[in-house]
């Protein structure tokens, strides 16, 4: 890789995910004005993904070996790339944008006001309120994060399954002090847009048996004694949809594109959203045309400097969205299986437009009590620190997502 440019767009890999997913050639059109034609069966069902599963190594087809050694390389440097091949239409990711504009930006300021505050994040007991899900205003989430939020999440949905997880929570007071009923209600959809209900629990689906078929492949392109491990561990994602809505930033804390920002200066400057590294698994990131937001922290220098594990210095470089592709990632439990190996690569969002800019994030993340520590293949041993998901996602939502404003 040729030294990153100081300032402009990164030059992220671009991997077709196509040889480990294709979509029902059955689909039949729609006569439903709000959904994209080829969304839904004539039935109404959801079209089925199909989804090889090569055993070993040896059963890879040649497309399959392209996509696993692209991957292999992207997720070691930078950790971001492109996925094309997805088998999602275009025409419905440009209806999920529109309809987290419609929902942040149509009527006049007293109407979205009025329909924010009717599915607002609340306390846990509180009315719906389970911590997690809902509406979070600019200034609820943190002092330097210039952005609104609408979070879904996987319903932990049955009686049985419900009481089966909090008998789990209740055998380990340790671990959940205070957060009793986080996550445990219901996902909070608007009266308007109303299409969000019916849209948006099928495209998760859709975008659950692409994240299967990433984690598939990473399987092979980590060479891991059991490629199906990755996909495995994820099979039942507890997953994460936010609808993000970023309004330009007050004038006074505009920065110019050539001023520079030390590390140490970062959190005192308002963005709209803080450098992080995502904490889960997988990342898959549909954003708005907007170019020059989505900000990522790589090191420079040649390829053969970075292999032989020479420090170079890092810089902040643009990621723009890529026409009918998402921007992906890896988070910090990929970081935690590979003992750092792959990359979780810190990035945030600096919107400095006009404009107020959509993105639309989906986490597919492991299943709720999946173990998560340094796996064999790299050094890993049973000494080794290991976390469940379920409590590490408890501390990152309890500690960090929900602050200040909780009722109206």
């Amino acid at each position: 890789m040729a030294n990153l440019p100081d300032k402009g767009q990164l030059n992220l890999p671009v991997i077709d995910i196509s040889p480990f997913i294709s979509w029902n050639p059955s689909e039949d059109e729609t006569a439903s004005s709000d959904l994209p034609k080829d969304h839904i069966n004539g039935d109404g069902s959801h079209p089925e993904a199909h989804l090889p599963r090569p055993a070993t190594p040896a059963d890879l087809t040649p497309t399959q070996r392209t996509t696993v050694a692209a991957l292999r390389t992207a997720v070691r440097h930078p950790g971001f790339f492109y996925l094309t091949g997805h088998g999602v239409p275009r025409e419905l990711m440009q209806r999920v944008l529109e309809l987290g504009r419609q929902f942040y930006t149509a009527g006049d300021d007293s109407a979205i006001l009025k329909r924010k505050r009717a599915i607002a994040r609340r306390p846990c007991g509180d009315k719906h309120g389970d911590g997690a899900r809902g509406w979070q205003d600019v200034d609820a989430i943190s002092r330097n994060d210039w952005h609104e939020a609408l979070d879904f999440y996987a319903e932990i949905a049955g009686a049985d399954t419900v009481a089966a997880h909090r008998a789990f929570k209740a055998s380990r007071p340790d671990v959940w002090p205070g957060v009793d009923g986080l996550l445990e209600g219901r996902n909070l959809y608007p009266n308007h847009p109303a299409a969000m209900r019916a849209l948006l629990p099928d495209y998760v689906a859709r975008l659950c048996s692409v994240g299967e078929a990433v984690m598939r492949a990473l399987g092979f392109a980590l060479e891991l004694r059991d490629p199906e491990f990755f996909a495995g561990a994820t099979r039942d994602s507890f997953w994460c949809l936010r609808v993000l809505g970023y309004p330009p930033l007050p004038p006074a804390f505009r920065k110019k594109e050539e001023e520079e920002v030390e590390d140490d200066e970062e959190d005192e400057e308002i963005v709209g959203c803080g450098a992080h590294s995502d904490y889960g698994c997988l990342t898959m990131l549909l954003t708005d045309e907007t170019p020059g937001a989505l900000k990522v922290r790589v090191a420079g220098g040649e390829e053969e400097e970075q292999q032989k594990g020479e420090k170079q210095p890092e810089q902040w470089v643009d990621a723009d969205p890529l026409p009918g592709a998402y921007v992906v990632n890896i988070g910090d439990m990929v970081e935690q299986w590979t003992g750092g190996w792959a990359t979780s690569t810190v990035h945030k969002v600096l919107h400095t437009g006009d404009d107020y800019r959509i993105s639309v994030p989906f986490f597919y993340e492991p299943a709720k009590h999946v173990i998560v520590r340094r796996l064999p293949e790299f050094g890993g041993t049973d000494a080794d620190a290991e976390v469940r998901y379920w409590d590490h996602l408890v501390s990152k939502i309890d500690g960090s997502f929900f602050r200040k404003r909780t009722s109206w």
